[in-house]
């Protein structure tokens, strides 16, 4: 079943996917509009410190000073070369 489409059912097929397009962009306006709390009072939360309310004082946060703590051990190098190649002691099948 070989059908031919030509230039006009193109174009109606384009003309579908515009006006579907076009109804998806004046669609997400109107949810935007209905939908927005214009009063909503977020910026009632900005201030402070952390999620404290507008009128309280805020903190800054303060932090100790770096240490190298328990992990870092200096000892002088070995003497022996590190190994280069590893060479198990058994062969696999002996």
């Amino acid at each position: 079943m070989n059908t031919n489409r030509t230039a006009t059912s193109r174009r109606g097929v384009k003309l579908v996917g515009a006006a579907c397009a076009a109804a998806a962009v004046v669609g997400a306006g109107v949810l935007t509009v209905v939908l927005d709390d214009g009063g909503s009072g977020h910026a009632n939360t900005l201030a402070g410190s952390g999620d404290a309310p507008t009128n309280t004082v805020y903190i800054q946060p303060s932090t100790s000073a770096m240490t190298m703590g328990a992990t870092a051990t200096f000892t002088t190098p070995a003497s022996v070369e590190p190994t280069t190649v590893a060479v198990p002691p058994i062969k696999a099948g002996a």
